[in-house]
């Protein structure tokens, strides 16, 4: 078996987070080919890269795609459109012809692709540069199986660059995706290097634990407290190689991408390329009616009230009407609707402030430009995690212990007793504790693709939990069998000639 040239990785740091900015902005499409690159090295190297331009966010359609199928069918959101695809995920009236979800089975299934090139590329060699590359294409494939069973349900596994005869194969069982998704986290968890190991320059990187910290993540959602505890315990005491950031606000700031909380990074760069002058993450909130944002979703009025008494995340994290944007001199308007005699009858008071800084830090003094990113995974979920396991399994101090880390911080590095605020949660029982748990995940990520999927899991966990939530906010045509996943589009069962088939209760 050959060996690939170690100084090679130093070249896939440089391209990832530097200077081959403008390769990240290709559309992944079909095979490498050969008269692209120059050497098998380069080829991985551009292999590699184009796997992490799947988190580093650069177009429109990418907001379509997660936003309707990650928040839009939470009860955290308000709907600012008329667009019926985005409505028809938020009104649980699923279209198996809705173009984004179409566009997301798609991508992810080009994304997992990438991850089986650099596989494919690396097969001949053996030494410990290559199995670094493949840790790396495992851990997102494996990652965005996970996102898409977790959208889908059953799906079509896809563990190696498909032969002419293999585009067309039917779904495989979540046990069986599950089996690759958790055999390649292992595989990324012994090959990866630490934060620490990769160093400053590799800041973006995915690490050995984040794959800990999804994998923890996996067998959560599998209601597995026991590989759950074990994996977020990891990540949480024995490892330290991530910790909360001290300032919960400056999480999701420009600078902030890179905290010592952040586990799984995008990257997003603002650059001048037609058709490509906004980005998806921003562009989709914002204030509504102000030109600041499309704003197609605020907080809802029940989130927003969702809030402890003086918990300082709200200020954090919602912007209210009244407030300012400093250095911005424009006026913020909001949106009213009103009633032909000109009543209003509803307004908007709230905005994500995760996505509003101050306008001296927007390119060309634009609000879409800013130059955010969605932060896809931090230490802060994994410590829910490892509460939620813990308490699960009756490790009720330990529990008690991880949510208090949480509560601190969002007090300001404060015990309850300097702050006055967000009292300790303790003595109160594995029910109550678990609800408390829930609902600090909540608040604590909110707006970061995490509530809809967790009220989808939360009612295995307590029966009729998410169809009651529901129904109580009168959404009463939720119909969990049906809505906790979404169809598969039409489209590609129909080009699959029968191969591929819809999922059972949307039959």
């Amino acid at each position: 078996m050959k060996q690939i040239k170690t100084y090679i990785m130093a070249l896939a740091g440089t391209c990832i987070l530097g200077s081959c900015s403008d390769f990240l902005d290709i559309t992944p499409q079909g095979e490498l080919t050969t008269d692209l690159y120059f050497s098998q090295e380069e080829r991985i190297n551009e292999a590699v890269s184009r796997v992490y331009s799947s988190i580093n966010w650069r177009f429109f359609r990418l907001g379509t795609m997660y936003f309707t199928t990650h928040e839009f069918p939470s009860d955290d959101v308000r709907m600012n459109t008329a667009d019926a695809n985005f409505l028809t995920a938020y009104n649980f009236q699923y279209d198996p012809n809705n173009v984004y979800v179409e566009r997301l089975w798609e991508r992810w299934y080009q994304y997992i692709n990438d991850c089986n090139q650099v596989l494919e590329l690396t097969k001949d060699y053996d030494d410990e540069t290559a199995a670094l590359y493949n840790a790396q294409a495992r851990f997102f494939r494996a990652y965005w199986h996970f996102d898409l069973m977790n959208v889908f349900g059953e799906v079509v596994l896809r563990d190696h660059v498909p032969a002419e005869n293999e585009y067309n194969i039917p779904k495989s069982s979540e046990e069986d995706i599950y089996r690759l998704v958790i055999s390649d986290l292992e595989y990324a968890i012994e090959h990866l290097p630490t934060r620490q190991e990769w160093g400053e320059e590799n800041l973006g990187r995915v690490t050995k634990g984040t794959a800990k910290g999804i994998l923890a993540k996996v067998y959560l959602y599998r209601q597995d407290y026991e590989n759950a505890y074990k994996y977020a315990n990891e990540v949480v005491n024995v490892d330290h190689e991530y910790s909360l950031d001290p300032d919960y606000r400056n999480l999701f700031s420009i600078q902030g991408k890179y905290s010592s909380e952040s586990m799984m990074p995008g990257h997003y760069i603002y650059q001048n390329i037609e058709g490509r002058l906004r980005n998806p993450y921003v562009e989709f909130q914002g204030i509504p009616g102000s030109g600041l944002g499309s704003a197609y979703f605020v907080p809802s009025d029940e989130f927003v009230s969702a809030y402890e008494e003086g918990d300082p995340r709200k200020e954090a994290t919602i912007f209210e009407k009244g407030e300012t944007i400093e250095g911005y001199t424009g006026e913020i308007t909001w949106l009213e609707e009103k009633d032909e005699a000109g009543n209003v009858v509803s307004e908007f008071n709230y905005a994500n402030k995760k996505v509003i800084w101050p306008a001296t830090q927007w390119p060309d003094n634009d609000f879409f430009k800013q130059e955010l990113n969605l932060p896809f995974l931090r230490f802060a979920d994994i410590l829910l995690v490892y509460a939620e396991s813990a308490n699960e399994l009756g490790k009720t101090t330990e529990a008690e212990d991880a949510l208090e880390k949480v509560r601190f911080r969002a007090r300001g590095n404060q015990t309850y007793a300097e702050a006055g605020v967000l009292p300790e949660k303790r003595g109160l029982g594995k029910d109550a504790l678990r609800e408390i748990i829930w609902n600090e995940r909540r608040i604590e990520l909110a707006f970061e693709g995490n509530r809809w999927f967790d009220l989808v899991r939360y009612e295995k966990v307590v029966p009729n939990y998410t169809t009651n939530l529901m129904h109580r906010k009168g959404r009463t045509n939720f119909d969990y069998a049906k809505h906790s996943k979404f169809p598969i589009p039409t489209y590609y069962i129909t080009s699959s000639e029968g191969v591929l088939t819809q999922n059972p209760a949307w039959q």
